[in-house]
Formats: structure tokens, sequence, C-alpha cells
């Protein structure tokens, strides 16, 4: 069968592998029908990732697809089920995993990161990572089911609430979710971004509270709009330092901080002692991917609008070639695999 192999930096392409086969009795194969391209992905394709450097891999972790066989322990799918991948697996064992986070075990492998990923024709693991899917959710939205988990992860850590308000960073594709969740979880939702592009998509996808920070004061903004308190909780979707540290200053007491963009930051220990603020990191996700999928019909409006384009699988290769420069005007790109290769 096919699958898209990043070789080395930048150099990337399709090859020939063996089918995978059942190897376990709870295994379950699966015909790959969608995939997501996620900064991860392109961040391995730029040879910028920790732990995929120098090592061949076939990324991808947002994907779904069809059951096709199926292990003689599985129970809970059959064959033809329609099924989105959950990417992490954890030893169960370690001080994380016995209390119940094993996103954060420090044995977790990541699907399409530090193990093969889901940009190949048939993906085979455990059954604990594939969950059913209903037939009115799309094989393109199906691919953004993992992006959304991330989204209720960092609300869930956040501890977000009906009566808070979260000031988010970025308007890039996790921004975007984790304004559609916030708002259906009933919060007050402010976005702040500097693209034009991704500006008008945060306002297309009706986040009520659109800040381009290059036009408005955005302290002044935030603090008018939330009556001079300052914002509940702040997520940075973009990784800026400077921002980073503003937000200190922004928080209201009892605020939180969650720092979304794997980047390093640094704040100020006594304004946030001073507020008794609460530094919240949230990683990959843990226990979401059911919630997501029975809530996903509230999302799937601004899910096809955050979707920005669609390419075969044959067309890989244009697809990273598009993600890469992270156009303003790009927002999820996904791969279908309707149409197979000669």
């Amino acid at each position: 069968m096919k699958a898209f192999m990043i070789e080395d930096t930048r150099f990337a392409g399709f090859i020939e592998v063996e089918e995978p086969q059942i190897c376990s009795p709870t295994a379950v194969k699966v015909q790959v029908e969608s995939v997501g391209i996620c900064g991860t992905d392109i961040k391995i394709y730029e040879g910028h990732h920790s732990q995929s450097m120098g090592q061949k891999r076939i990324p991808g972790h947002e994907f779904a697809g069809v059951v096709t066989e199926i292990g003689e322990q599985v129970k809970g799918l059959k064959k033809g089920d329609r099924v989105v991948h959950e990417p992490i697996s954890y030893c169960g064992q370690c001080y994380a995993c016995l209390k119940g986070e094993g996103n954060v075990c420090a044995q977790v492998k990541v699907t399409g990161c530090n193990m093969s990923g889901g940009l190949e024709e048939y993906f085979v693991s455990d059954e604990r990572q594939w969950h059913r899917i209903p037939d009115w959710i799309s094989w393109n939205e199906a691919a953004l089911i993992e992006p959304y988990t991330i989204a209720a992860q960092v609300c869930a850590r956040a501890e977000l609430a009906p009566e808070d308000t979260l000031l988010i960073y970025g308007a890039g594709p996790i921004g975007l979710m984790l304004a559609d969740t916030a708002i259906h979880m009933g919060a007050m939702v402010m976005i702040s971004e500097i693209s034009d592009g991704r500006l008008r998509m945060a306002r297309e996808i009706g986040i009520p509270y659109v800040i381009d920070s290059t036009r408005d004061n955005l302290r002044e903004r935030v603090m008018e709009l939330t009556g001079g308190y300052g914002p509940n909780i702040i997520a940075d979707c973009a990784g800026i330092v400077q921002l980073d540290e503003e937000a200190i200053d922004m928080l209201s007491p009892c605020g939180r901080f969650v720092p979304v963009a794997a980047v390093p930051f640094m704040f100020d220990g006594y304004k946030a002692m001073r507020k008794q603020l609460k530094i919240v990191a949230s990683r990959l996700q843990m226990h979401q991917f059911a919630p997501v999928i029975s809530n996903f019909r509230q999302y799937q409006e601004h899910a096809d609008r955050i979707i920005t384009d669609v390419f075969d699988f044959k067309d890989t290769k244009k697809a990273f070639a598009l993600a890469g420069p992270r156009r303003p005007e790009t927002g999820k790109i996904v791969l279908r695999f309707n149409k197979y290769m000669d």
C-alpha cells in the first residue's frame, strides 16, 4: 500500500509499505478516509520537532476511516463502523497514568509524532484508540474531531465556566476551535489577531469580540470589555513571549493563564502571587473524544468554515507546500483518500 513518508527535513514523498495486519486480539484495522494537517506535522516536515529529528516518519494524527477488520476480542466495534483515531497511548502504570492523566505519561506515544501516523491507506491500532462516529459527521469534519478535543482539554484544564471571560491570543485553527468550544460552554470570548485573513475567519464563525491588535490597543480594549476587571482566563495559541508577559498584567485576580502554544514563556512571579493566578499547562487531551463527538452538531457549521482547503491523498506534497508557509488565509487543510493513486 502507499504511505506518505517524511524522510528528512523538507524531503518527503510516497513510498510502498506492507499493509498492516491485525497483530493482537484487541486490534482494529481501518481504511483511512481523511487526515487533517496539523502544525505538528509541519514541524516534523521542517525538522523542528524534537521527537522526530533525524528519523523517518509517516505523519498524521488527526484522522478517521472505516473499520475493515477486528481482532477476536474486540467488543465495541465491527466491520463497517466509521471511526476516528485517538492518537495517544500510555503505560497505565506511572504516576500520571494512575492519576488518570495518561496524556502526560512518561512513556506516552503519539501517533504520527514519535510513531508512524495516519497518512497511509490502512492503519492498525488497539480498539481503545478508535471512537465510533455517526453518519452525519462528514469525513472532512471527522478530521477536526481530534483538534476539537485539544480545545476541550484547554477548557477543562482552565476550569472554564459559563460566567468566565476568556481572551485567546491567535486565531489559527486551534484558537478558533477553542473559541467555538468556549462560546458553546457559555463563556464570554475575545480573540486577538494581527492577520486580516484570520480576523475575517474569526468574525465569520461568530466570535463576538474580535480584536485587531494592529489597530486597537489590546489591553485597553480588553479592559473596556471586562469592565476594567480583566479576563478570568487567557489562552496563548500564538506563542509570542511578549504577550505572555502582558497576560499576567491583564488577568483578573484568581485568573488562569494557559500556554497552549509549545514555546518558552516568562512571567512576573510577584504579580502572579499578588493576584493568586494559576499557570495551567494543557497537553494533548484525555477523556475528551466522547464528549466532543456527542456535541459535534454544535460545532459542525463552524468546523466547515475552519476548513479552507481539501486535497486528495495523491496531492499530499502540494498540501504540505501550502501549509508550510502558514499563510494567514489558510485555515485547516484536510487530505481525502476518496481517490486512490494508480
